[in-house]
């Protein structure tokens, strides 16, 4: 397993393309027709993204055998002395193979040598999958918070945490 850091403009509309097809597939039973892509468009659009990134988030690809299989982003918090995983999605056919828990491992160096003590991160709170997956992993759920989107859209989620 690889990570490869998103950086050229190229990498961007690789990521654009990605996240719309592993968005629509993950979270079709989640959201209707009309709310999924307004989500999408909030979220993972290259706008979205390029804010993102602006504001210190780090875009990466998860490569296996030189293929593109998924995305995280993360940004650390020196301060607080975490990172905040903002996303990790993989293709439906690479999940429950443990890809999931590699990009965790990794994660997880990069806070011990970044001198980092926590993993925060938030999720839907109707991805119910997502949500046991990370307590599985050692992810304490610390209760709802509510997210809004510049474009009006609003979500409960779970917020959740992992010390290092």
């Amino acid at each position: 397993m690889t990570y490869k850091k998103i950086e050229s403009d190229a990498d961007i509309n690789i990521l654009v393309a990605m996240a719309h097809e592993i968005w629509s597939s993950h979270f079709k039973t989640m959201f209707d027709n009309e709310t999924l892509p307004k989500l999408i468009e909030a979220a993972q659009s290259r706008k979205a993204i390029l804010a993102e990134i602006e504001d210190g988030c780090q875009y990466s690809f998860i490569e296996h055998d030189g293929e593109k299989i998924g995305y995280f982003a993360c940004k650390t918090d020196q301060l607080k002395k975490e990172l905040f995983l903002s996303k990790i999605y993989l293709y439906s056919n690479q999940r429950g193979n443990g890809v999931g828990k590699q990009v965790l491992h990794h994660l997880e160096e990069l806070c011990h040598n970044g001198g980092l003590d926590k993993i925060t991160l938030t999720v839907y709170h109707e991805n119910v999958l997502s949500i046991k997956t990370y307590e599985k992993w050692g992810f304490s759920n610390l209760g709802f918070i509510t997210r809004e989107f510049d474009d009006g859209l609003v979500f409960e989620d779970i917020q959740m945490e992992k010390d290092v």
